[in-house]
């Protein structure tokens, strides 16, 4: 991979979305953000793709759900790599129905995200 690979973190809150970023930033990782499933779809419609997507289920106006679902309707979009953020405590029957490769649990153990976000970038490239 010639480029820095890019993740495109799809959270609602402002705090956690900043500070992911910058995190990601620092450790040669180009990073998108979205504020909610829609403006998510907005950045993949956008582009660059992302080689990873990082997020949260529960959010307004478009929750993880949601933009999952409109996510698997695009060929283009379907097949890349998807970890979920959440404080919440859905079964594992709805998270392996939306086909992600893992969990991270609110709040965020950095040292795990960048050693799982690292492992998927590996694989990906």
């Amino acid at each position: 991979m010639n480029r820095a690979p890019i993740i495109l973190i799809v959270e609602d809150d402002r705090d956690i979305r900043d500070v992911l970023a910058e995190i990601l930033a620092e450790e040669g990782y180009q990073v998108l953000v979205a504020e909610d499933g829609a403006d998510g779809l907005r950045r993949l419609t956008e582009g660059p793709q992302p080689d990873l997507i990082l997020l949260d289920l529960m959010m307004p106006r478009m929750d993880g759900y949601q933009f999952r679902e409109e996510q698997r309707k695009n060929p283009a979009w379907s097949a890349i790599p998807l970890v979920l953020l959440t404080a919440g405590v859905e079964t594992s029957d709805k998270i392996t129905a939306l086909g992600a490769l893992d969990v991270v649990r609110k709040p965020v153990k950095i040292d795990f995200l960048l050693e799982l976000i690292g492992g998927v970038v590996r694989r990906a490239a």
